[in-house]
């Protein structure tokens, strides 16, 4: 038996001048996105007469928007790597799940420690570290997760580039989410602290460590709810 998703749906409520709206977004295998079975507070939408407040509306945007996110940017691949005191250690990714370089790596040290991927090819990447890393008494294990379609497929990825006297920068969504409460992944290009120091609906800032004077540096970035 060949088993295949031909559709997936989300259900989500918004509220405006205290009355509650249900409504659900559904994607198809094809990627199209469409809104149905519209729930006012009278009942089921199924009549001409019925309406929707300009907030609702404006929240069915922004949901057909996470879902676009939710489906678009995804993790193709996940693991973890031992530093018992290298500086690079290299990752492999099973054949046939990328096709193009154009991803992100995730990354997360167990004590903070700052670590970069390089030489992203189709079949894996390193992971750098600044200086010699762990050691085989103390061994660090290094989480990491692979992102595709970010910033080419969605307006809730890319890059920031922080010049030199700048540290912060705002991002800011086209539209304000229905909540505050999502993830923001950020990847630093190199050996330095980046970190997200506010968060609402509308966007957030990120904050990275130190002036890159008289250079610059990047951060990506990658929003997941």
């Amino acid at each position: 038996m060949a088993l295949m998703r031909i559709q997936s749906v989300y259900t989500y409520q918004s509220t405006a001048g205290g009355q509650s709206y249900l409504f659900e977004v559904v994607i198809d295998q094809q990627g199209l996105v469409a809104v149905k079975n519209i729930r006012t507070p009278l009942g089921r939408m199924c009549d001409s007469m019925s309406q929707v407040p300009e907030a609702v509306a404006q929240d069915m945007l922004a949901a057909i928007d996470l879902v676009r996110l939710s489906t678009d940017e995804s993790s193709v691949a996940g693991g973890t790597v031992t530093f018992t005191g290298q500086t690079l250690r290299s990752v492999v990714i099973a054949a046939g799940l990328l096709n193009n370089t154009n991803y992100r790596v995730y990354l997360t040290s167990p004590d903070g420690t700052p670590l970069k991927a390089t030489s992203l090819t189709t079949s894996g990447f390193d992971i750098e570290a600044a200086s010699t890393y762990g050691s085989a008494t103390d061994p660090k294990e290094v989480c990491w997760e692979v992102l595709v379609s970010t910033s080419q497929a969605s307006t809730f990825g890319g890059t920031l580039t922080f010049l030199a006297g700048s540290t912060t920068q705002v991002v800011a969504f086209p539209s304000p989410l229905p909540t505050s409460e999502y993830r923001v992944l950020l990847s630093p290009s190199d050996f330095f602290v980046a970190k997200v120091t506010s968060r609402t609906k509308s966007g957030f800032t990120v904050e990275i460590g130190h002036d890159p004077d008289p250079g610059s540096v990047t951060v990506g970035y990658d929003v997941v709810t």
